[in-house]
Parts: C-alpha cells; structure tokens; sequence
C-alpha cells in the first residue's frame, strides 16, 4: 500500500510531465511548417526589384480555389514567412504591375522568385462561326510583332495541341496557328500582368472537287493546286495549298481563289469563291492545253 509521501510524489510527477507532453506537441506541429521565401524580379530585364510589393498569399482548396480569407498579407521587396504543407497561390503588385504564381509546401524550404511585367496568353481555335473548339492538334507559334512586316517576327515559341498557353513580356505579339494546310495570324497586344483568353477564328470553308474527262469522272489520284486568285508581278501564281486525291475536301480561308486540276498530260481550271462555314462544290474538265499557269516558287 503506497504512503502518503509516495502519493505526493507520484501526484507530483504526473502534473510535471503534463505540461511537457503539451509542448512538445506544439513543437511538433511547428516543425511542420516550412520557410517560404518569395522575391520578385522584372520581366523586361530581370533586374530584382527592390521596393516593396504587396504580396498576398492564399491557399487552394482540391479544386485549385483560393481561400476567402488570405493566409498572409504582407508588403515587403522580399516575402518571408512559414506556411504548412499545402498548395498555395501568391499574388503581387507593384510599380503598377501584377503577378501571380501557385507553389506547393512541403517539409522543405520553398525559394519561389515572381516575375513581374509578364503576361499570359491562352488560345483555341474555331473553324467558323458557330463551331466546336477545334479538338486536333493545331501547330501554335508565338513571334515577335513587326509593324507591316508579320513575317519577320522572331518566333520565341512553339506548342502542337488543340490549345495553347505562353507566358511572354509585355508587348505586341503575332500568334501563328497551322491547322490542316491553313495558316492565320492573330496579332495581340498584351498588358503586364494581364491574363488574356482568345479564341482564332479560322473563317474557313470547304471545297469538293471533283475533275473530268470529257463526260468520265476521274477515279485516280489528280493533283489539286489552290492558287491566289490573281497572278503576282511576275505572272505567277501564289500557291496556298495542293492536295492530291480523287476527290478531295480542301479546307481554305473565306476569299477568292483558282482551282488548278492536274492529270497526267491533261489540267484544267475554274475560279473558286469559299464562304466560311459553308462547302464549295466545283468540277473541273481536263484538256490537253500547253497555257497552264505558272506557280511561283516559294
């Protein structure tokens, strides 16, 4: 049977013992939380920037959602501050530029640097007016803009897929889409620290060619050239695209154009008007005829 000392002390002892259990639970829950330094520099010339930003940081729910309710807000030329593991989202501004960036933290240290004076650019493509998102892969290219001269722009990147995303300086761009034989170009001025959503609309129609000789449908391969409508200085004609098939379906750019057929010794032409969202049925009677046009070499 325990003596009155021997309980004291063992009530002694467990009291003791009570306090530190809760400490160092709190320092384990602590020792959870990572550093998180975010600094910031300019797009333009990557040069940090030293004055304060207003930085704030919220985390993301499992749907990519920002919190209501910031998690930290803070003005200062570099962000330092602990964070549990989770995702985040941090947004900036300063010298009348915004810009954002998502992290995840982990049991590490996190070194996130936000690039100021960028913009984001995201595209898709329609066929025409009217139409479904293009859902095949399109080739994207995002160039430099030249005034009057679009094709001299520098090409700074290149994405295949039914959408695209850059992120580039503030600037004039020339945003370039391929998509199957047609090419457009999309000029778009971009804001620092803006976020820009455009849809390409191609314009585009169809035309159904069939060729012929004398009264017989050919059921061979022909040779398809879909030229300007006008020859050039030089007298030659502009190719757009060239097709070889019995009976092809040429997607074109609404506008004006000349059909060329080629058969073996024989050809033949008809003027080709293409309205978008719409199909243009031509036919085209092959004759032995040394005049055929002259295509420009590329």
């Amino acid at each position: 049977m325990m003596t009155r000392v021997a309980t004291f002390l063992l009530a002694m002892a467990v009291w003791a013992a009570g306090p530190l259990a809760v400490s160092s639970s709190a320092l384990a829950a602590a020792a959870t939380d990572a550093e998180v330094t975010i600094s910031a520099t300019n797009g333009a010339d990557g040069k940090p920037i030293k004055e304060p930003v207003s930085w704030t940081i919220s985390k993301l729910d499992k749907n990519g959602k920002p919190s209501k309710t910031p998690t930290i807000q803070e003005a200062s030329a570099v962000l330092k501050t602990k964070l549990k593991p989770g995702q985040y989202l941090v947004f900036g501004q300063a010298k009348g530029m915004a810009a954002k960036q998502t992290f995840t933290v982990g049991k590490e240290p996190v070194v996130r640097t936000v690039t100021f004076g960028m913009a984001d650019i995201s595209i898709k493509m329609i066929t025409s007016k009217g139409r479904k998102p293009v859902a095949e892969p399109i080739q994207w290219e995002i160039l430099t803009y030249v005034k009057g001269a679009p094709e001299k722009g520098q090409r700074l990147d290149m994405v295949t897929a039914p959408t695209a995303s850059f992120t580039v300086p503030a600037g004039g761009y020339v945003v370039r889409a391929s998509y199957n034989g047609t090419t457009a170009d999309l000029v778009v001025p971009l804001k620092p620290g803006q976020s820009y959503d455009y849809t390409l609309n191609l314009y585009a129609g169809y035309t159904a060619a069939l060729a012929f000789r004398g009264t017989k449908k050919v059921m061979q391969e022909v040779t398809w050239q879909v030229v300007r409508e006008k020859p050039n200085e030089k007298g030659e004609y502009d190719l757009v695209t060239e097709v070889k098939s019995a009976n092809p379906k040429i997607m074109l750019r609404e506008g004006k154009y000349l059909l060329i057929a080629r058969y073996g010794g024989m050809w033949g032409k008809e003027n080709l008007n293409v309205t978008a969202g719409e199909v243009a049925k031509v036919k085209i009677k092959l004759v032995k005829d040394t005049n055929v046009p002259v295509i420009a070499s590329k």
